[in-house]
């Protein structure tokens, strides 16, 4: 089950929708093109780069994609010891923010509310509220799992609380119902972060594959910010790859522009630092898909083998090639189990076993 929530106030009942997807009923094309920029590729990033971006780029939308197995599985342990179960970091990240994408009309999406996407809400609210700004925060978050279908080995209460892998939906559903000016989300897949608003904004429906398999292309090149940009990319003494370390001092993260018919242009600031090319963006589309033929979201398989990019200047690059695979949707969607184990460390000269929460795969 899932859980998608707005609120302004804290008087608001939640809205609960099972999981199976349905079409949408007469998806409305909002725009010709949508501007979604990513902030933020992980945890340990830098808001004064989103900030910048934000300042440069006129966004619709910006993405603070800042959770991954070993950030999720310190939240858990962070909640179950009676600490934040979301990243504590979203103060610093909204403070920065929210003044000026509330003027420029950017919607803010986030995947820091972790394993409590509703004390997010409440502080992302409590945050804006002492910055004089009003604002609405929706949620779109994992509320329940039906545990009959779970596999037998997650059924034993020897785990933590399972998180499920979510897809753009229940994003587009927050979109839709609340139109709000923040977006905070449970654990959700990082290409479906930015899937959702190109499928609220640009009328597509869950059965227009072709579409999708675009929009997942662009979301997996923009998930992890500066890569896509140069920030993996120097290798000094290569003569392909040899970029000066001045230049990538002012590296700017990446945006792509999205049109209803799924062109597809991604975008680093004119004139900043590192490098967007046919070799940055190769780099990244092989980054963790596993087989290029079937790169599996909860939303759609993707065959990545047909992808081609055209750059279009030092700053732009047309993505194009992206097509469904031939199993179309998975049949399972993968959880994250955490689970207490040993860790061992030395303090002074004593060996100490202390107790670690990791995430264990499981699909379902």
């Amino acid at each position: 089950m899932l859980d998608f929530q707005e609120q302004e106030e804290f008087d608001d009942e939640p809205d609960i929708r099972s999981y199976p997807l349905h079409t949408r009923v007469n998806p409305q094309r909002r725009r010709e093109k949508v501007y979604i920029g990513c902030g933020a590729g992980f945890g340990g990033d830098r808001p004064l780069s989103a900030l910048k971006l934000l300042q440069r780029v006129d966004l619709n939308y910006i993405v603070l994609e800042c959770l991954a197995e070993r950030t999720l599985a310190d939240r858990c342990h962070a909640k179950e010891a009676g600490g934040e179960g979301y990243d504590p970091r979203i103060a610093e990240w909204m403070l920065l923010l929210l003044p000026l994408a509330v003027e420029k009309g950017t919607c803010i999406i986030t995947n820091m509310g972790a394993m409590d996407s509703l004390g997010a809400q409440e502080k992302v609210l409590e945050l804006a509220s002492g910055l004089g700004i009003s604002i609405s925060v929706g949620v779109a978050h994992q509320f329940a799992i039906t545990k009959s279908a779970l596999d037998p080995c997650m059924r034993d209460g020897k785990i933590g609380p399972i998180s499920t892998y979510l897809g753009a939906a229940p994003i587009v559903e927050c979109l839709e119902k609340y139109k709000p000016n923040v977006v905070i989300t449970s654990r959700v897949a990082d290409a479906s972060l930015f899937l959702a608003p190109m499928v609220y904004e640009l009328g597509w429906d869950w059965d227009e594959v072709d579409l999708l398999a675009q929009g997942s292309l662009a979301g997996h090149l923009l998930e992890c910010g500066c890569q896509l940009t140069g920030g993996y990319f120097m290798h000094p003494g290569d003569k392909y790859r040899d970029i000066p370390f001045p230049c990538l001092l002012d590296s700017s993260l990446p945006y792509a522009e999205v049109s209803f018919d799924g062109k597809v242009c991604v975008a680093k600031v004119d004139g900043s630092g590192g490098a967007l090319n046919f070799s940055t963006c190769a780099e990244q589309l092989l980054y963790e898909i596993g087989d290029p033929a079937a790169y599996v979201t909860p939303d759609l398989i993707v065959d990545f083998r047909d992808v081609s990019f055209q750059p279009l200047s030092s700053s732009k690059v047309i993505c194009s090639g992206a097509k469904p695979s031939a199993s179309l949707v998975p049949d399972e969607l993968l959880l994250l189990a955490p689970k207490l184990c040993g860790r061992r460390q030395v303090v002074g000269d004593r060996l100490e076993l202390d107790q670690l929460i990791w995430p264990s795969a499981i699909a379902v």
